[in-house]
């Protein structure tokens, strides 16, 4: 009884809902740090990112503890880069309570990557993914036209870069059709400004070919050219498409993306654009070549066909000589059988008139009958008087 006394006068002060004390708990953490700003550095662990909301839930832990962390949708849209467990990071933000469940946890505002750059972490990530999926195959570069009629150029309007690729179009193929779709080649705005130049060349007809340029800068300038809306929108590309970004050491993801990188957009004129002239020499020199080929042919045919004609008029003339003598032992054949040799013996043939019918036998004819008597020279017309069968 005693004990419980005792009881009764401890709980006779303050007692406290579990809420109140998480309240008055988060409080006191929101006096003493919440409010400011700190810097912790730990590695991830636990992260998850499935979340409709968005949101990200991590914790941040070292050898001796661990704290629990949270970073808003509206925060993490703008990190580059997404967190991996097992990687050490430095994060900003405050600390606070989470009430529902009891919790204290850091609300991170911004992340970095312990020992490299959010930036360059970031890249590394999006060109694992990208060819994770197939975008960097060699499998899937198209070859480029051998003679484009119309190109397409996406680059800034007053850049070093169109200036350069147009002087070089100019030298090589006057008067070739070119569309520049103008766009931003840095700054913010610069990845969203490029997709839409893009889009704008993809929905007009007849175009061969696409060149998207930038000339050079730092690594910042040509950030642009690295974002995942650019790599994709440049892969979407319905013609070919050459990348010339920056300088020869430049590569970016657009380069890995694109058909054909060039190393310059200068080069990248000179690959895509045939020499007009030398097209036109090569062209003489074909044609003098297929005249060529063409005579020897025909010199060849001709020789062909003139042995073909005399192996023809000695088989001809062999024929008809063959020919000419079984004709000449048939005519003596028809020689021997014919009639007129009869004759020649004292015979005569009797024809009937008015028919000339030949008459074998005197029951054709009756008396007054003319017939025709043909000797071996000659030939009488006579009346038949008597007729003895």
């Amino acid at each position: 009884m005693n004990d419980f006394s005792s009881f009764l006068k401890l709980i006779a002060k303050d007692v406290y809902t579990v809420s109140e004390l998480t309240a008055r708990i988060k409080e006191l953490i929101e006096e003493e740090i919440g409010y400011d700003h700190v810097w912790v550095v730990g590695e991830v662990s636990n992260f998850r990112d499935n979340f409709s909301s968005g949101h990200w839930f991590f914790s941040l832990k070292d050898e001796g503890s661990q704290i629990s962390a949270v970073c808003f949708k509206w925060v993490n849209q703008y990190i580059r880069f997404k967190p991996e467990n097992g990687m050490e990071v430095i994060c900003y933000g405050q600390v606070g309570v989470y009430e529902r469940q009891g919790i204290y946890r850091l609300n991170v505002k911004h992340i970095e990557p312990k020992g490299i750059g959010a930036q360059a972490l970031a890249l590394e990530q999006l060109k694992e993914r990208l060819f994770a999926e197939g975008l960097f195959s060699e499998e899937r570069k198209r070859p480029l036209p051998f003679l484009p009629r119309k190109i397409g150029i996406v680059t800034s309007p007053s850049g070093a870069a169109i200036k350069d690729i147009l002087k070089v179009i100019e030298r090589k193929f006057p008067n070739l059709e070119i569309v520049i779709s103008p766009t931003r080649v840095q700054g913010e705005e610069a990845p969203l400004e490029i997709v839409r130049a893009l889009r704008r060349l993809y929905r007009i007809e007849g175009l061969d070919l696409i060149i998207l340029a930038r000339g050079g800068g730092s690594k910042e300038d040509l950030w642009a050219f690295n974002e995942e809306i650019v790599a994709r929108e440049v892969s979407r590309s319905p013609v070919p498409l050459v990348s010339a970004i920056g300088h020869e050491i430049d590569i970016t993801i657009s380069d890995l993306v694109a058909d054909l990188r060039a190393s310059t957009p200068t080069m990248a004129a000179e690959i895509v654009v045939k020499d007009k002239g030398k097209l036109i020499e090569e062209l003489w020199d074909l044609k003098e070549r297929m005249v060529l080929a063409v005579r020897k042919k025909l010199e060849l045919y001709g020789k062909e066909l003139l042995q073909l004609q005399t192996s023809m008029r000695r088989v001809m003339e062999s024929k008809l000589d063959s020919a000419a003598l079984e004709l000449k032992g048939m005519f003596g054949k028809l020689e021997a059988l014919s009639p007129l040799k009869v004759l020649e013996r004292g015979y005569s043939i009797a024809y009937k008139l008015p028919f000339m019918t030949v008459v074998k036998d005197s029951k054709e004819i009756k008396s007054g009958d003319k017939v025709v008597i043909r000797f071996h020279s000659g030939r009488a017309v006579c009346v038949v008087e008597e007729v003895e069968n």
